[in-house]
């Protein structure tokens, strides 16, 4: 466990000297359709995924299980041979106050008991106990709030209790946790203790039914809300897989999506919801999904994002947003001013190489999945950059 005494104002200025590079077919949906821009006044009104523009990014469509591209880094020569720091020093959890200093770190790289191959989803139950997905060990990992591993469930597959790419999860009153799960087009459903409950959804364009679902979150009468990365809506379910309604479509106008992916809700039952890609926004709505408001553009500047992933709102209707691309964590008061952010590239604790998603517990400390060696950043050698400020 580390403990950093490093000020926030160092964080901003490394933030501000950083240069980001950007390869637009890497980075963005290269799709020539853009969708269909048309108002609707129906929130069911879904344009077809077949028509929207796949390009490339951290996102995949691969079954992304134990045996694939991440192990393959692991054991390869250039792993084995130069990236010392990487498999003994790299933490794929990182603990942060509100302003954004360094509190504690921990999960090394391995398939062991407290580490990760690929740390995705994180929530917090009401005991403040930290739940972490991992889409390449396939499954999940639960900790006490010090980083002391407790239990973990899950194997490779695609029934109850299996995973082939699990995302996001979020926890209702009852301490149950809700799984998105991204291959098998299903929400999955467990106890604290990973005892499988229920699950529901598959494949298909209709109510209840999944293209790939991403986000998933819980609000105070324990509805349940997903967000769908290929067929861009939320839908709403009861807490046993009920579904209630569901709204968005493709597009760049208020209340449209292009590419979501993770969604909270805050304490009046707001529902927030990243896009992205081309949007690179947040999108508000309430319960009922009436849109409220929006912010947010692409780029590297204050308030702006370049594919925006995980999110959670305080107490005080602060919001913290992933920035992936532009690797750091941005903050933004309840009008949606930007606050501060932090984060640097690096493989120190106190920067990241993919920040993926976010959560927060009763003392309002932040808790960061970084997904590490992963994607686009499986060949960045951490043994030569871990003492070079980004």
């Amino acid at each position: 466990m580390f403990v950093s005494l490093v000020p926030v104002a160092l964080f901003i200025s490394i933030i501000h000297a950083q240069e980001f590079e950007v390869n637009e077919e890497d980075y963005f949906d290269t799709g020539k359709n853009q969708g269909d821009e048309k108002d609707t006044s129906s929130k069911t009104n879904i344009k077809s995924s077949s028509t929207i523009g796949t390009g490339t990014s951290e996102d995949t469509d691969n079954e992304n299980c134990i045996n694939n591209q991440i192990e393959a880094v692991l054991l390869s020569d250039s792993y084995t041979n130069s990236d010392d720091f990487y498999k003994s020093n790299f933490h794929f959890i990182k603990k942060f106050d509100k302003n954004g200093n360094l509190v504690d770190s921990w999960g090394t790289v391995g398939s062991g008991d407290g580490e990760f191959l690929h740390a995705h989803g994180i929530t917090v139950d009401l005991d403040d106990n930290i739940y972490v997905s991992d889409a390449e060990n396939c499954n999940i990992q639960k900790f006490d709030k010090n980083g002391n591993f407790i239990t973990k469930w899950g194997t490779k597959g695609k029934g109850p209790g299996q995973f082939m790419q699990p995302e996001s999860m979020a926890v209702d009153s009852l301490n149950n946790i809700y799984l998105a799960e991204y291959s098998a087009n299903n929400i999955q459903k467990f106890d604290s203790n990973g005892t499988f409950i229920t699950m529901w959804g598959k494949g298909g364009e209709n109510a209840g039914e999944f293209k790939k679902p991403w986000g998933v979150a819980v609000d105070s009468n324990d509805n349940v809300y997903v967000s769908d990365q290929a067929l861009p809506r939320v839908q709403k379910f009861d807490s046993n897989g009920t579904f209630i309604d569901m709204w968005g479509k493709y597009g760049s106008k208020k209340g449209q999506f292009v590419h979501q992916h993770d969604i909270t809700v805050d304490s009046n039952d707001f529902i927030y919801v990243t896009d992205g890609r081309q949007n690179s926004r947040v999108s508000v709505f309430d319960n009922v999904g009436n849109f409220i408001k929006q912010w947010g553009s692409e780029g590297k500047d204050e308030g702006q994002f370049i594919e925006d992933h995980g999110i959670v709102v305080d107490s005080e209707g602060n919001v913290y947003v992933v920035d992936t691309r532009n690797v750091r964590i941005q903050k933004f008061d309840s009008d949606t001013n930007f606050v501060t952010m932090w984060g640097s590239l690096g493989c120190k604790d106190d920067q990241f190489l993919i920040p993926h998603d976010i959560a927060m517990d009763s003392e309002g400390y932040l808790y960061v999945t970084d997904s590490g060696k992963s994607h686009f950043r499986a060949n960045y050698d951490c043994s030569k950059n871990n003492n070079k400020e980004a």
